[in-house]
């Protein structure tokens, strides 16, 4: 893989997604994505995994270069590939740990919202720029992590939110300084693997079923508006 590595520590896996210079996601790395996460699901060797990236930032969204050359059909396979690795992350048969840092932003957020439990650098902000390049998404899985309001206020305006602020409404579980963040994790999934691991398996699916968020759906929302906004991008 390109893009993506994993590490195993013990019974934990860590994912690392890096793509120089800004973490931007691609098809292929979408793909790599997918692929390293269901595998890891399927290990029963693996009782947690961490997701992270390398870098300044965890992802700064999707590659916007890559749309230009799209029709209507490229750009649903693209968006195709954004779904089943983002379902990846959120149906993994074991608990995720997203490890954030930097920017958040795009595509970044529905990352963030799909894993189970978020530790966050200090310097860690989220955005959802898309209003401000012509293009729509992102903003049920933003509806996740932050209040309707303060949702409709980034999707709308493309402005920046700092991670202090999201931590208030509880869905962050810990902010840290970014030289502790990966640790923090670690400790964090120790907490998970600490526990009979069957059992964990059985709470996270009950909890996905008593959540019921069709995230598939959420982001086909999203798509549609794009469609219409790239047939005609006028102010």
């Amino acid at each position: 893989m390109d893009f993506v590595s994993v590490e195993l520590r013990e019974h934990i896996a860590v994912v690392t997604f890096s793509r120089p210079p800004i973490n931007a996601v691609n098809l292929q790395s979408n793909l790599e994505l997918t692929e390293a996460v269901q595998q890891l699901s399927g290990n029963d060797d693996v009782y947690c995994v961490i997701l992270r990236a390398e870098g300044k930032g965890f992802m700064s969204g999707s590659d916007v270069d890559d749309f230009g050359g799209f029709n209507d059909q490229g750009l649903s396979d693209y968006e195709d590939a954004d779904v089943e690795s983002i379902l990846a992350v959120y149906n993994c048969r074991v608990p995720v740990i997203g490890q954030l840092q930097g920017y958040v932003m795009g595509l970044g957020t529905c990352f963030a919202a799909a894993c189970d439990m978020l530790v966050a650098a200090d310097d860690t902000y989220f955005g959802q720029p898309e209003v401000t390049i012509c293009v729509c998404g992102g903003t049920g899985a933003l509806r996740q992590l932050v209040p309707e309001k303060l949702m409709r206020y980034m999707a709308l305006t493309g402005k920046k939110v700092g991670v202090r602020q999201i931590a208030q409404y509880g869905q962050i579980h810990a902010v840290v300084p970014r030289a502790q963040a990966m640790e923090r994790a670690m400790e964090l999934a120790h907490e998970v693997t600490a526990n009979y691991t069957k059992s964990v398996q059985c709470v996270k699916a009950a909890i996905r079923e008593l959540v019921n968020r069709d995230t598939a759906k959420e982001y086909r929302i999203d798509c549609k508006q794009t469609h219409i906004m790239l047939k005609d991008p006028k102010r």
